[in-house]
């Protein structure tokens, strides 16, 4: 890694030697180190506060990167980059850049001790882990450099860790500094102090009332000491009841409404409002407020209105503790007390203010505090005040006590928020830990906490649901080890038995986040078990709720999820192809089989969806027959896409439900979807096609009709013949065209049925006059089919033809129809339609051709072509079947007799060439 010094110019960092952090401490030992503090008083230019926030931010990536990585990690160097470039933009802003830590804020001095503006709670968790780790101020100076950043970024690191273990004391920060010999930060140096006025007075009002004296206990009239009840006179270590913080916290509230309306009095008029209220408050009160201020100085700079309701908050949280650490507390009372303590305070605060107080409140009475514009008045009367302060005793009671009370049953009593940061600490802390047990102690607090669902308070599920919901983030770091069943089983069980709206409505949406983090990690049967459980509750009207929740959980964005998981998820070849599907991932798609083809009917829509049909034919062979039931059914469906999907996955999966569902299906298609699934079943020549084909014929399309002839005859399917004959010699209606007829007497002469003989020697011999009854197309396919059903001498030739198109087809998957022609010298031709444009021959024969073509074809597509064959030009309609990067292969599905007979004459002449 490497360090720059940050320089004394403006410019930016100085250009000199690289240094790392490892060499900065012995550069330093060689230097003296500067004892001397720099003057803090600094001008502020325009946009200094926005270049101080964007280096903060870019100093809490840092600490967060030197947690997560390792050091001279790229991320860390990166951070450190960036976390510098900000630093020296910021200082030529405003140099130093003092800032200080206060109230869980960043405050900067130099402008006019306004806070930091936050930003999504950044800076203010910023400002938490700072004054975890002791500091109250920091101080940067132009002399600051990268390797100064980056030591101070690790040992925040390792303090944090060591604090959470709660193996290590608060650092001494300036002597830490003087030994690693820093010349840019300081830490905790004594800032400027602005001496208010107002606390000045009620300094000396306090001495002079209260400060010298101690405590003493109440005597009875004959001097003994009397014995107080239970429940006013508790003792707690240091000797303070709670009669007696509840009387000192009045009086401080009493003491905020003066300090308040005096904003604008003089000294003198403020002095005496406190000299009146203290000399009627009890002395054993006044000097209790007073060491509680003789422990709680005033920070830096720190206004009146903030150190009174710092003083108030220190002392509910000193009381809290001491009854909380002594027993006579248990965590389940904490709250009922703290409010107590709250309402004294706020009860006070809006109290008529004094009739002979004075100050701009006094002539108006009647007025509350809050009224009269006391903010420390309104804080205290808020509701989420006590609820505030709750959370920070909680969140600053040491490590080993929140641990106890988190593995108790009173776990519920501790709010969600530093259970959250509680967790994170311990799951972050990794099993390389000094205790090498944070991530398993992180778990068992939480199924323990969880486990508070059982109780029969309605208060506590309330707060464990809402707790549960809050820390689902650490959830999904603590998810292996056991985790989901045990803590889904739980809620699980606490949904179903749970009586009340709002907490079943927080308990489901638990639930619904313990689901879908089943679904991002993967963990089918966990997810399988979430699903099943809502399921099955009763089938009444107060469960259904749960069947609402079951569907949402399988929402269309998680089926999807759990769809594609199944397609793209499946093993490799030769990477563990052997393994199968995750059988709870097939068990949960089963249970919805018309959504699981919805969404492969989809897929299929997509550019490259026909890449993923060899998975998606793979996935409903594992599903089953519920989905393949459903897929047969679609291909009754009158929606196109539906039925073309079906045929598309029944090909795929298994044809021969297809080809058996075919004669009832195909009537009722357009031509475009009786093509598709007629190609697909000749091209995967499926036992019982060429019967299907026979049963469907007659219904087909007359330009699907040529190809199914040409299979059947493939197929030798002898149960056709009556079909062939009947289409051959023209006797139906719909199928006289004369490619057709052409089609089955081909299918006739492959088919050696002796029974057409007499047919085709008619139509060789038929004339009207002095021409021939039928064209010379049909008589030329009908002699060679009679050449082939005879066995004449003459008929050498073409046997010897169809011979030769047997040997070459067993090259080949499939058998052929007809000779390919390879060109040497391609013929031109010219597409026309939706994707008009030139092309060239390559390939041809009597059942089609491969096209050249800068057109891209997709497979499926119906063209008109047309082929030069000289000063000769060959017509036809034509659907393409595979495509190619330089085009792609067509089949001739019609032509005229005209065009068919010159394809004919030219297949010959090139055959005999």
């Amino acid at each position: 890694m490497t360090i720059q010094p940050l320089g004394k110019t403006t410019q930016g960092w100085t250009s000199g030697e690289p240094e790392r952090p490892e060499a900065l401490g012995q550069r330093n030992q060689e230097e003296p180190a500067q004892t001397t503090h720099p003057p803090l008083e600094a001008q502020a230019k325009p946009g200094a506060v926005p270049a101080i926030v964007r280096f903060l931010r870019s100093f809490q990536v840092l600490l967060g990167a030197v947690r997560l990585y390792q050091k001279n990690h790229p991320r860390v160097l990166e951070s450190l980059e960036a976390a510098g470039s900000n630093l020296r933009g910021a200082l030529d802003l405003l140099s130093p850049i003092a800032i200080r830590i206060d109230g869980g804020c960043l405050v900067v001095p130099a402008l006019e001790e306004q806070s930091l503006p936050e930003f999504r709670g950044e800076l203010n968790t910023l400002a938490e882990d700072l004054s975890r780790c002791g500091i109250t101020s920091l101080i940067f100076l132009r002399e600051t450099n990268l390797g100064e950043l980056d030591i101070l970024a690790g040992f925040l690191k390792n303090s944090s860790q060591k604090l959470a273990s709660s193996r290590t004391h608060l650092p001494d920060w300036p002597v830490w500094l003087a030994e690693q010999r820093f010349t840019g930060i300081r830490i905790n140096r004594p800032m400027e102090r602005k001496v208010d006025t107002m606390l000045a007075s009620l300094f000396a009002a306090l001495l002079v009332y209260g400060g010298g004296a101690q405590p003493e206990a109440a005597e009875t009239p004959d001097g003994a000491a009397s014995e107080p009840s239970a429940a006013k006179a508790r003792k707690t270590t240091d000797g303070a009841t709670l009669e007696e913080i509840s009387a000192a916290l009045r009086l401080l509230a009493r003491i905020a409404i003066p300090l308040e309306q005096g904003r604008d009095s003089s000294p003198q008029e403020a002095a005496r409002e406190f000299h009146a209220l203290l000399a009627e408050a009890d002395r054993r009160t006044v000097s209790q407020l007073a060491a509680a201020m003789s422990r709680l100085a005033p920070g830096d700079a720190e206004t009146h209105e903030s150190y009174i309701a710092r003083l108030a908050d220190s002392l509910v949280l000193e009381f809290l503790g001491e009854e909380f650490r002594s027993g006579r507390t248990t965590p389940a009372e904490l709250r009922e007390l703290l409010a107590r303590l709250a309402s004294e305070l706020a009860g006070e605060a809006v109290r008529t203010v004094p009739a002979g107080a004075t100050g701009p409140g006094a002539s108006k009475p009647g007025t509350v505090a809050a009224q009269a514009g006391s903010s420390v008045a309104a804080q205290w009367a808020d509701e989420a005040y006590a609820e505030r302060l709750y959370e920070n005793f909680w969140a600053e009671s040491p490590p080993r006590e929140k641990s106890a009370v988190l593995r108790s049953r009173d776990a519920w009593c501790v709010p969600a928020a530093v259970l959250r940061r509680y967790l994170e600490q311990l799951a972050g802390a990794g099993y390389d830990s000094p205790d090498r047990a944070s991530p398993r102690e992180a778990r068992l607090v939480l199924l323990n906490y969880a486990r508070c669902l059982e109780s029969v308070e309605g208060n506590t599920r309330r707060a464990v649901a809402a707790g549960l919901a809050e820390v689902h983030p650490v959830v999904e770091q603590l998810w292996p080890n056991q985790l989901p069943e045990e803590l889904g089983g739980g809620v699980l069980r606490a949904l179903a038995g749970e009586r009340s709206p709002g907490i079943a409505a927080l308990l489901s949406a638990v639930t619904e986040n313990l689901a879908r983090l089943a679904l991002s990690n993967a963990d089918y049967a966990q997810f399988e078990r979430i699903v099943e459980a809502l399921e099955g509750a009763p089938r009444d009207a107060e469960h259904a709720h749960l069947f609402t929740l079951a569907g949402r959980i399988v929402a269309d964005e998680r089926w999807v999820e759990l769809v594609d998981a199944a397609l793209f998820h499946w093993p490799r070849p030769g990477q563990g192809a052997d393994r199968r599907l995750d059988p709870f991932l097939t068990r949960l798609l089963r249970r919805d089989p018309e959504r699981l083809l919805d969404r492969l009917a989809l897929l299929l829509t997509a550019p490259n969806g026909l890449d993923a049909l060899p998975a998606m034919a793979r996935l409903l062979r594992v599903i089953g027959e519920p989905a393949l039931g459903a897929l047969e059914a679609r291909l009754y469906e009158p929606r196109r896409q539906r039925a073309a999907a079906a045929v598309k996955l029944l090909a795929a999966t298994e044809p021969e439900r297809l080809a058996a569902a075919l004669p009832r299906a195909l009537p009722s298609w357009e031509w475009n979807l009786q093509d598709l699934a007629v190609s697909e079943l000749s091209r995967l020549d499926v036992r019982g096609t060429a019967g299907a084909f026979a049963a469907a014929v007659m219904e087909a399309h007359p330009m699907v009709v040529p190809m199914m002839l040409d299979q059947i005859g493939l197929a030798q399917e002898t149960a056709a013949v009556p079909v062939l004959l009947q289409i051959a010699a023209g006797e139906n209606d719909r199928l006289r065209d004369i490619f057709t007829r052409i089609k089955a007497i081909e299918a006739l002469g492959r088919l050696r049925v002796r029974e057409a003989a007499d047919l085709l020697r008619a139509m060789l011999r038929q004339r009207n006059g002095l021409t021939h009854a039928e064209p010379a197309g049909l008589r030329a396919a009908a002699e060679e089919a009679l050449a082939l059903i005879e066995n004449r001498p003459s008929s050498a030739r073409v046997r010897a033809a169809h011979e030769a198109l047997e040997k070459a087809s067993l090259s080949f998957p499939h058998p052929r129809r007809y000779l390919r022609i390879a060109l040497s010298s391609p013929f031109a031709a010219q597409i026309e339609g939706p994707r008009a444009g030139p092309a060239r021959v390559r390939t041809i024969s009597l059942g089609g051709a491969f096209l050249e073509s800068g057109r891209r074809l997709a497979v499926g597509d119906p063209i008109r072509v047309e082929i030069c064959t000289g000063l000769r030009r060959i017509q036809g309609t034509a659907v393409v079947r595979n495509v190619a990067p330089d085009g792609g292969g067509i089949e001739f599905v019609h032509m005229r007799q005209d065009d068919r007979e010159r394809l004919r004459r030219l297949v010959n002449r090139l055959l005999h060439r």
